[in-house]
């Protein structure tokens, strides 16, 4: 191949990413302005005087040494509150108003860890302590949706644990998980069912679509444009909305955002689903949140996605041309996704987490198929409350997720289900520089 021709395949592969390759000055830009501070909301020296606040709480409280913290929107922003246990009146919740004179400090470093611009990273501006105050407590109307549609599941029967675990799938609530739980699914490589992502607005995704056309029954009028804009304009405001419902999390909106590039590309008879797409879902969530880059969940969602596209169609392509049953066929492409979103994601797990779960394949194997049926379960359960049917039907639900915490439990206690491991940011980088040269080599084959 002569040099003409490297140039020309060069061009060409530019043209073809311009998403992104837009995503990389934004990114540079992104981290010079999270460096110089222009990203942080200003400093205001009211903050640190002592006057009358009102903070909203806007989630369940967390035990610390000696206090209840929670999260509270006061009007400059979302603080932290921490209440002694001791001046605590009442168990505090979502919605509640609290009225205290007391003053809103920024946290100071902690050794050399920033611990201000940790929080800033989070939307946290400061940390009150309150010790003496008033309460208003919240009208069933300023109760959040999540926490009244949670409500809905205890009265249709579930309680406990998988109580927690379906509210975790199906609405991102996870205020009542567990420790303990949470510690199994991290050391069993099934964090990912916990936080709502792209597999869950995936099977959202499924299941409007299967409504649409009647399990595949009714094909959708696409004739026209204006019939196939009003199919994927529905799509795209119920998977909005199920978006907000459960917080607009960095993984769900990248996911929604996908999801929406994806109905449009419909309509314009475009190839949607592509690493350009990512690029171009990376590039509006930062342009409106870019704070979100500093998110773990945004860089894990991310990262695992984009390896997925590039690494999991090169499994297709070698699987295409073989003939399996419904079965194998699955059975293989959850190896080659998991794999995949593996290779994606194992530096940054590292890099944060400090260890390596060694049976995510299994862990993949046994739980996405429960969770694929525990998803629309959890989802019918809420819609049914407490009604006879609805408590009929919560017992099919209860079993699915008491099924699935019991896989996560046995799987995590398997013989060395966890390794020690930690990297270095540079480290970080430089397995990523491999990758990307691996998928070059790849697709010169």
């Amino acid at each position: 191949m002569d040099k003409r021709e490297q140039i020309s395949r060069l061009r060409d592969r530019i043209r073809a990413y311009p998403m992104v390759l837009l995503l990389l000055p934004l990114v540079v830009a992104i981290l010079f302005g999270e460096r110089t501070g222009v990203l942080y909301p200003e400093e205001r020296a009211v903050y640190d005087s002592l006057c009358v606040h009102t903070f909203v709480v806007s989630s369940e409280s967390k035990h610390t040494t000696r206090c209840e913290r929670y999260e509270a929107q006061t009007y400059g922003g979302k603080v932290y509150v921490y209440i002694l246990r001791d001046s605590l009146k009442d168990e505090l919740h979502t919605g509640d108003t609290i009225i205290a004179r007391t003053s809103i400090r920024h946290a100071d470093s902690i050794g050399t860890f920033d611990y201000r611009k940790y929080l800033l990273r989070q939307g946290i501006i400061g940390s009150a302590f309150v010790y003496r105050y008033e309460v208003r407590p919240a009208s069933s109307y300023s109760i959040p949706l999540q926490k009244r549609l949670y409500q809905r599941l205890q009265k249709a029967g579930l309680n406990s644990d998988e109580l927690a675990t379906v509210g975790a799938l199906t609405l991102g609530y996870k205020e009542d998980l567990d420790p303990e739980i949470k510690r199994r699914f991290q050391a069993s490589g099934a964090a990912h069912v916990l936080a709502v992502s792209g597999l869950h607005t995936g099977i959202i995704y499924a299941l409007i679509i299967g409504l649409l056309t009647l399990g595949g029954r009714i094909k959708p009028r696409y004739e026209n444009q204006l019939g196939r804009g009003c199919i994927s304009l529905f799509v795209i405001a119920v998977m909005w909305g199920y978006a907000w419902l459960t917080g607009l999390t960095p993984s769900v909106v990248r996911a929604v955002v996908m999801v929406t590039l994806v109905e449009i590309g419909h309509v314009f008879y475009r190839q949607s689903f592509s690493l350009n797409t990512i690029g171009a879902a990376a590039v509006l969530i930062l342009l409106v949140r870019p704070l979100d880059l500093f998110s773990v969940g945004f860089q894990l969602s991310f990262a695992a996605t984009a390896a997925i596209v590039l690494f999991a169609k090169k499994g297709e392509k070698i699987m295409s041309g073989k003939k399996l049953n419904r079965v194998s066929r699955w059975v293989i492409t959850t190896i080659i996704i998991s794999i995949a979103a593996q290779l994606g994601t194992l530096p940054l797990t590292m890099y944060y987490f400090g260890y390596v779960s060694t049976y995510f394949l299994l862990t993949n194997l046994v739980v996405l198929p429960i969770v694929t049926i525990l998803v629309p379960c959890g989802l019918i359960s809420i819609v049914l409350g407490g009604t006879i049917i609805g408590i009929w039907w919560t017992k099919i639900t209860y079993g699915l997720s008491w099924l699935m915490n019991q896989s996560v439990g046995w799987i995590e206690a398997l013989p060395g289900s966890t390794w020690p491991a930690t990297v270095s940011i540079g480290m970080v980088l430089i397995y990523y520089v491999l990758l990307i040269g691996l998928c070059g080599l790849m697709r010169e084959t």
